[in-house]
């Protein structure tokens, strides 16, 4: 198959990996690479999900913006956000870490204490720890995670493909808040964040994982497919559309969108639905739900209405609140592009 028929460069690299990964879906491995987690069998009345995630200095995170306490507590959030696409608890992790060898041994230690103050304050929150690991030297920061989470024997794993044509398309908090706090602290630093862009940047900097709400949906029969939104609203849409074989209109009502987000949409002169549509690291949740989905069951949680499922296979297209309509790109944060 050609590159533009995948939803992403990077998707294309994993299918033509497959081959030598020794995988194929069984009865210890029903679910493996593709979804946001591997799903493993247990023993007796257990299911263990697997997942694994990266983060590096200058493309991940910059530390003339963020504390190294902020980007261990977000390294766990990115991993523990796959968890909860799967409906699943966290079981425990293991944490990998490369540290600058321009550190002394003394910066080290102090630099470790602060990055693993953050991991334990994501352990704490969310009642699991780390069980093992590793520490290296290398040119810049990297934090690799790996990470187990549970699910009893007969539980639902929720997976990306279930999606049916006519499901509507819903969305856990505001997609694009990280990706416009990111602009926020690129433009005045961390110091100097006007108080009505606070919001923003704090969502790029210390987003939460939606555990209780991946746990709640798993268990609602009228919700079909999720996928953890890392990578924004345009890559994750067109990866359901290639794995449900449907395609997707986006219409999200104008009550979603924060005034934070109007606002700086006029001092940038940037249209919002850049952030919105091509931003990533918000780590909500995604997902497709027939017409018989309550939303005002989940009357704690923020949750919003964004497009409905079409037979206009492998096409995303986007309407704004006054109706004018456009192709949304294949383009978001992507791991191929510099």
């Amino acid at each position: 198959m050609s590159l533009s028929e995948f939803p992403s460069e990077e998707y294309h690299l994993l299918n033509g990996l497959k081959e030598f990964l020794n995988f194929s879906p069984g009865e210890r491995y029903p679910v493996g690479m593709g979804d946001d987690a591997a799903v493993r069998h247990c023993d007796k009345d257990e299911q263990l999900v697997l997942t694994g995630d990266t983060l590096v200095e200058n493309v991940h995170f910059s530390l003339t913006y963020m504390t190294l306490e902020e980007v261990g507590y977000k390294a766990m959030v990115a991993n523990i956000s796959d968890c909860a696409a799967m409906g699943a608890i966290v079981d425990s992790a293991i944490s990998m870490v490369v540290f600058p060898d321009t550190c002394d041994k003394k910066q080290v230690e102090s630099a470790l204490r602060e990055l693993y103050t953050g991991i334990k304050r994501a352990c704490i929150k969310w009642d699991f720890p780390v069980v093992g690991g590793d520490i290296s030297r290398g040119p810049c920061w990297m934090i690799a995670v790996s990470l187990t989470g549970r699910k009893n024997s007969s539980g639902r794993i929720l997976k990306r493909i279930g999606a049916g044509i006519g499901d509507g398309l819903w969305v856990t908090g505001v997609p694009g808040k990280s990706a416009a706090g990111l602009d926020v602290l690129k433009k005045w630093g961390r110091n100097a964040i006007p108080d009505e862009y606070q919001d923003l940047a704090l969502s790029h900097i210390e987003p939460s994982a939606q555990i209780d709400t991946g746990l709640k949906l798993a268990n609602d029969s009228s919700v079909h497919a999720l996928i953890d939104l890392s990578d924004g609203i345009s890559k994750e849409c067109y990866t359901l559309c290639y794995d449900n074989k449907v395609g997707i209109t986006l219409s999200p009502e104008e009550d979603c969108l924060p005034e934070s987000i109007k606002k700086l949409s006029g001092l940038f002169n940037k249209p919002w639905y850049e952030w919105f549509l091509y931003g990533g690291e918000d780590y909500e949740l995604l997902f497709t739900a027939s017409e018989n989905f309550d939303p005002f069951e989940y009357n704690d949680i923020s949750l919003y209405k964004i497009g409905k499922l079409t037979d206009n296979k492998n096409t995303v297209t986007f309407k704004d609140f006054t109706g004018n309509s456009i192709i949304v790109e294949k383009r978001a944060w992507d791991h191929l592009k510099s």
